[in-house]
């Protein structure tokens, strides 16, 4: 409970302070997001960043000061925001369904001690939406948003539920990986074209599940031995051994 205390006491500190406060929460096997705690006292709706492994950390701090700002501007009115950031793209705004909220255990709900809040999910343009980025604008289904399946299913692939692949925007953004490599148990190189041929700022380092929630045809990778690898080509689901 002393914990509990202290988290919100802090959280409470940085709202009196800055207006609001940030979490960021990274998964094992979900894509990372951001939320705001506080912004329902300045316009009422919290903010969710979720997925997009297009943008850093910081790139993500700046992108929901930046909506707040401009939300205070437009009064609150959150369907007419169509904000460009620099280099980081523009950005709109759209109601998440509660089913999301609850599933991700969002910590305003607790702080508020409310049972419903109203978020609203920061949308990058196309041109920066990466696959990792669900539509929460609708009731969460596995089906349609088999990224996040992890919401709602156990880990049952006999690799630690925590492994990670370096990957490129490329496959983040759904065309086919044509080349893996497994490295340790936990680690993976998974690219769309030749892996030396990458530009170091297109790599990303994320949680496999992500990439096999992309596409499934990569869950035979689970299987590689420590050393080896796959290829095949783009228009092909099935993979070659190599050498």
């Amino acid at each position: 409970m002393t914990n509990r205390t202290e988290f919100f006491s802090r959280i409470r500190a940085n709202i009196d302070s800055n207006g609001y406060h940030v979490t960021l929460v990274s998964s094992a096997c979900l894509p990372r997001y951001a939320y705001t705690i506080g912004c329902k006292e300045i316009f009422g709706s919290e903010l969710i960043f979720a997925g997009g492994e297009y943008y850093s950390k910081s790139d993500i701090s700046t992108i929901i000061d930046q909506i707040i700002i401009e939300l205070k501007k437009t009064s609150a009115d959150w369907q007419s925001i169509s904000l460009s950031i620099d280099s980081l793209g523009s950005f709109s705004l759209s109601k998440v369904d509660q089913s999301w909220s609850k599933l991700l255990a969002l910590g305003v709900f607790d702080f508020y001690d409310q049972e419903e809040i109203q978020t609203l999910q920061i949308l990058p343009d196309q041109e920066h939406r990466t696959f990792d980025i669900p539509d929460m604008s609708i009731e969460f289904n596995v089906a349609s948003q088999p990224v996040w399946q992890w919401l709602i299913r156990e880990w049952d692939y006999p690799i630690p539920s925590n492994s990670t692949a370096v990957t490129n925007l490329k496959v983040l953004y759904g065309e086919k990986a044509t080349e893996v490599m497994r490295w340790e148990a936990g680690e993976w190189e998974i690219f769309s074209g030749a892996g030396p041929d990458v530009p170091k700022k297109d790599m990303r380092v994320v949680p496999l599940a992500i990439l096999i929630g992309i596409d499934k045809s990569l869950e035979p990778v689970i299987h590689l031995e420590i050393g080896k690898g796959f290829w095949r080509d783009s228009n092909e689901l099935v993979w070659n051994n190599w050498g």
